[in-house]
């Protein structure tokens, strides 16, 4: 398999969606049950996701700032991401010439 090969790119474009799909699932959890954000590794992980989640922040203004929050901003960007991610490896796939 030759560098930058397709199957090389499918696998990127995978891990990438996949470790991003990983970190907001375990930040919606925390927001779910409210953990506290002055704990380190909850710090990091809000400050490692939150570039991806403040696009959508305006969907969350009615949710209370401190409990328990089912953040939807957070549930659309995980949606967008995997959607994006599918999208991309579907459409770096095998080609048939015919």
């Amino acid at each position: 398999m030759k560098f930058g090969s397709t199957a090389q790119w499918r696998e990127i474009i995978a891990i990438l969606g996949g470790t991003l799909c990983g970190l907001l699932i375990v930040r919606l959890v925390l927001k779910l049950l409210a953990a506290r954000p002055a704990s380190p590794i909850v710090a990091w992980l809000y400050g490692l996701t939150e570039p991806l989640v403040t696009p959508l922040t305006i969907i969350d203004r009615s949710q209370p700032r401190f409990g328990a929050v089912l953040e939807f901003s957070t549930l659309t960007t995980l949606l967008l991401i995997v959607s994006v991610t599918a999208l991309l490896w579907v459409g770096l796939g095998p080609r048939k010439s015919g």
